[in-house]
């Protein structure tokens, strides 16, 4: 932490930008800025909560000049470490609320970072469109949030992730220079692609303030919305696999064990089935039969169709709150990422129970079907030492495993703290070095003095 004469400083200077109402120093108004939603840890010197670009511009020179660490949060929903900053100035960028523009012609819409996603679909439901990323955390996360970790969610088995769905970007960078990154066309070929350098580069090559994003009508035929159970998690597998090798494409292809099931019956006061292996699954209507029959021959033992669209919400809250319910299981929780190839995912999910056995650890596991996107969920006691190592032996046996077949320790949640280690193995066994050592060159050209969410992600590997 730097000396206090420092922090008053630094304060008074901000307050000149941003109105001392905006700048926080005392630790009952920064509590809320020291963790993030897998619990890691930082107490920042000082949290900045600017308006408009131009106060992000002079924040960004105040940082440059005295070499002081500085990290842009959205609403903290990061499970890497990667919004958290010990020492530095927390950029809190949710005063940036607006939807700027809804272009109904050449499909896109202008939003400022700090705009909710779900608040943003809210809006273009009524204009007869929407934004297809749909983090689990939607209904918190803020669309600068989402393009600086690169985003996920349940929908990208169908839509892809952020990075398929951002046109331009107005960014600020370390020298407190705001540029524009692209154009809001469907093609443009001038430059090199600085748009998807900055998307999951978890705010250290610059900080989003606005966003060019691609939007889709409606969809024009019904979608139906259901959840299939089966007693194993090699039957819901093949069923999986059968369903892409018949070209059915699902909306969504999420699963969740028994244990998640179970916790988000006890967390909210829900009765869903608590199954061995439950998948919530969304289809074009005309492909429902085929897709009933594939699971009926892998033996599920029971699939239900959604009523009607507030049955169909029910169905998507369990799967989008699990984490909040798994999270309250135990005193340390520590959510996985990886990705592995879909023919491997049965096979990936008996090794989360076999390790879990065999460490004797709890790990309700959770994911993306349909892509090969795992979420174990390992939970450990804080206080217990021994617990402890168990819980990051059996993080890094899963990692390991996905790098030795091909996959990847993080599909959506980034690298933050978490996985720098893991990041570099990956990337060496991989044939991917020199990759490495070309985007620590990149990050010393966008931050030459080291103060963008320094200590982390490529910086650290």
């Amino acid at each position: 932490m730097p000396p206090r004469t420092t922090i008053k400083g630094l304060s008074a200077e901000l307050s000149e930008i941003v109105g001392p109402q905006n700048v926080l120093t005392e630790s009952r108004l920064i509590e809320d800025y020291r963790k993030d939603m897998a619990d890691y840890e930082a107490t920042p010197a000082v949290v900045v909560r600017p308006s408009t670009e131009a106060e992000v511009r002079l924040i960004l020179r105040v940082a440059s000049r005295r070499r002081m660490p500085l990290v842009a949060r959205g609403a903290g929903t990061s499970l890497t470490g990667a919004a958290v900053l010990q020492g530095g100035i927390v950029l809190d960028m949710q005063r940036f609320k607006r939807i700027l523009k809804v272009d109904p012609v050449n499909y896109y819409v202008h939003v400022e970072a700090g705009v909710v996603l779900d608040d943003l679909n809210d809006v273009l439901r009524k204009e007869g469109f929407f934004f297809p990323p749909d983090p689990a955390s939607s209904f918190l996360c803020t669309v600068g949030g989402a393009i600086a970790e690169g985003s996920g969610g349940m929908r990208c088995v169908r839509y892809g992730t952020m990075r398929d769905w951002v046109l331009a970007l107005r960014v600020v960078l370390a020298n407190g220079l705001a540029t524009t990154l692209g154009e809001p066309l469907a093609k443009n070929r001038v430059g090199y692609d600085l748009v998807h350098l900055m998307i999951g580069s978890e705010g250290t090559l610059g900080v989003v303030t606005e966003a060019f994003l691609k939007i889709l009508p409606l969809p024009s035929v019904p979608v139906v919305r259901m959840l299939v159970t089966f007693d194993d998690w090699p039957s819901a597998g093949r069923a999986i696999q059968d369903l892409r090798q018949r070209r059915i494409v699902a909306n969504l292809m999420e699963f969740m064990d028994r244990e998640t099931v179970a916790a988000v019956n006890a967390a909210f006061h829900t009765d869903f089935d608590e199954a061995e292996a439950t998948l919530l699954v969304e289809l074009e209507e005309p492909l429902m039969g085929a897709a009933e029959e594939v699971f009926r021959v892998h033996g599920a033992r029971r699939f239900t169709r959604a009523a009607d669209e507030e049955e169909a919400e029910r169905f998507y809250f369990v799967r989008s709150h699990a984490y909040l319910a798994v999270k309250d299981l135990a005193s340390g929780v520590q959510i996985e990422d990886v990705t592995v190839p879909i023919e491997r995912l049965a096979e990936y999910l008996a090794l989360v129970k076999e390790i879990g056995a065999r460490l004797r650890l709890r790990i309700p596991t959770l994911g993306h079907a349909g892509d090969g996107n795992v979420h174990p969920t390992i939970l450990f006691d804080r206080a217990e030492p021994a617990s402890r190592a168990a819980a990051t032996a059996a993080f890094e046996e899963l990692c390991r495993y996905a790098i030795r077949v091909g996959g990847t320790v993080t599909g959506e949640h980034g690298i933050g703290i978490q996985k720098v280690s893991l990041m570099r193995e990956q990337m060496q066994a991989h044939g991917g070095a020199e990759a490495l050592r070309l985007m620590k060159g990149i990050k010393r050209v966008f931050d030459p003095n080291g103060v963008l969410n320094p200590g982390k992600y490529v910086d650290a590997a």
